[in-house]
């Protein structure tokens, strides 16, 4: 289930002096409170929505929404609410998501560039994802030589490829190795049949 919607805080107070209340007939101070609202995704704010707020007249007590405001009031709550700033936590839901995305690029990118220098230079003991008629396994890469990359199959598949870890277990690998040229494992890589490799 996912927690979203929307929640107020009070942001910022002011006094405003020497206004006419309309309901005890004094030139009195009126404290202006605003509350900003914001969208949330479980209890973590996204971003700012907007701003409301009240007056209250410190002789009275009275406390008015704008719609009942005299106009100078009218006018010391709108340039109250126009100089507050909502708070930049309001945007730390979005800063995580940019910032959680811009470490997935990177990370993409980093895993780009080293699967360009490990299919270039395969290792004994890389693990090698492939699909193949839907299904996902993997090899083990026992030797390499000059021109060869000498593999062993896992004798399992499974359907999922982020489950590959639950069949890359040692026992599950054969013990009778094939090879392959190298352009061969460089072409398979290029064609999407092998898919990453996992350098332990």
């Amino acid at each position: 289930m996912i927690f979203y919607g929307s929640k107020g805080k009070h942001i910022a107070t002011e006094n405003v002096n020497s206004i006419h209340c309309d309901y005890c007939k004094q030139q009195s101070t009126h404290t202006i409170s605003i509350f900003g609202r914001y969208a949330h995704l479980y209890w973590i704010p996204l971003f700012p929505l907007s701003k409301k707020g009240v007056s209250e007249c410190n002789h009275c007590k009275r406390t008015l929404a704008p719609k009942e405001m005299n106009e100078p009031l009218k006018m010391a709550y709108k340039n109250v609410k126009l100089s507050t700033k909502s708070p930049l936590w309001y945007w730390s839901g979005t800063a995580l998501i940019v910032g959680l995305a811009i470490f997935g690029i990177k990370a993409s990118k980093d895993h780009d560039k080293e699967m360009v220098h490990f299919i270039e230079t395969p290792k004994k003991g890389d693990i090698v994802d492939y699909k193949i008629d839907g299904e996902y396994s993997t090899f083990k890469v026992t030797a390499v030589s000059s021109d060869s990359v000498y593999l062993v199959p896992n004798q399992y598949t499974i359907n999922r490829e982020t489950k590959l870890y639950k069949i890359d277990k040692p026992e599950n690998y054969t013990d009778t190795p094939s090879a392959l040229s190298l352009k061969q494992y460089k072409n398979y890589f290029d064609d999407k049949t092998f898919l990453d490799i996992e350098r332990k």
